[in-house]
């Protein structure tokens, strides 16, 4: 899929998810109710997800095979570049930039550290789904409305995808040679140029998966995982009460961190388990996305310019090598 295309498919759909979150909603109302919000709230919404990426810059230190122990203060430098950039660029360039601002940083692989971020990827999957199915024991779902249809059946299938996909990269990780066999199959089509690079690539995802065959470090993982969604969770917590939402804690689990109009729709279809009307829920989807969005990208512009790039300079993340 050409880049052009790409763009012109994520922006139709925050076009139309931002459209579905919206219609039948009054935008004057939606203001009102963000203009009488608490904003000592909004501070700590902002707060939660400055620690967050903290949390998650440690974690992926951990994913990272280096002989030398890499300083937090470079990671969380990359990470808020890289999330920035997904904020403010098309097509999710962030996910490039963030290896590459630390690869620039620390003299690291750059292939390598983006194989480090697919797997963080998984791991967040993984973390997710478990989440889900604490929030379904403490609140099970109930099929009398669509609300609970929906989220019913979407928690089925997205939790049948986890364990199957969960499976197969522990058999790549266990069978080399069937991962080797997979990797030149799928790069066999590619035009000459590129093949040799995406097969590189996939090679070095093989290794990161090594991660799940060392216990300890997989189990260390996986609890800053959890601590990072519970900080997650807390922000948005803190925004209920910010604007006034009473719901029990874990009504904050339903609700998903995302980008402009899919976070709205989240935001909405969560809370709509818990009789929580548009009127309400999408001030609140706004409340919180721009408790994300700003910090992210303020931060991000910062450690941007701190390390010395420019917005024009993230183009070179796309020419990821070894």
């Amino acid at each position: 899929m050409s880049r052009a295309l790409q763009l012109t498919a994520g922006i139709v759909v925050s076009a139309v998810c931002l459209w579905l979150s919206m219609r039948d909603v009054d935008p004057f109302a939606v203001w009102r109710v963000l203009r009488h919000a608490n904003y000592l709230g909004f501070i700590g919404a902002v707060a939660t997800t400055l620690f967050a990426f903290w949390v998650r810059a440690l974690r992926w230190r951990s994913l990272i095979a280096s002989p030398r122990r890499l300083g937090l203060g470079g990671l969380f430098s990359a990470t808020m570049i890289g999330f920035m950039a997904n904020n403010i660029l098309p097509l999710r360039l962030g996910e490039f930039v963030r290896p590459w601002a630390l690869s620039r940083r620390e003299g690291i692989s750059k292939t390598t550290l983006l194989a480090t971020v697919v797997v963080e990827r998984a791991v967040d999957m993984i973390s997710l789904l478990a989440i889900l199915g604490i929030a379904l024991l403490i609140h099970p779902i109930s099929q009398a409305s669509e609300a609970g249809r929906m989220t019913r059946a979407g928690a089925g299938v997205l939790v049948t995808a986890c364990v199957g996909l969960t499976l197969f990269v522990v058999a790549l990780e266990r069978q080399p040679r069937l991962a080797h066999a997979l990797i030149g199959r799928l790069s066999a089509p590619l035009p000459e140029t590129v093949r040799d690079r995406v097969a590189h690539l996939l090679n070095h995802f093989v290794e990161g998966l090594g991660l799940f065959r060392d216990l300890p470090r997989l189990l260390w993982v996986m609890l800053l995982s959890f601590a990072m969604f519970a900080v997650i969770v807390m922000g948005l917590q803190v925004s209920l009460w910010a604007l006034a939402i009473h719901l029990p804690w874990h009504a904050a689990l339903t609700a998903a961190p995302g980008y402009i109009g899919t976070m709205n729709m989240a935001c909405i279809a969560g809370l709509a388990l818990f009789q929580v009307g548009k009127a309400t829920a999408v001030p609140f989807s706004w409340f919180y996305w721009a408790s994300q969005w700003a910090p992210v990208t303020l931060v991000g512009l910062y450690c941007l310019q701190r390390e010395g790039l420019s917005l024009r300079s993230l183009g070179q993340a796309r020419e990821v090598s070894a």
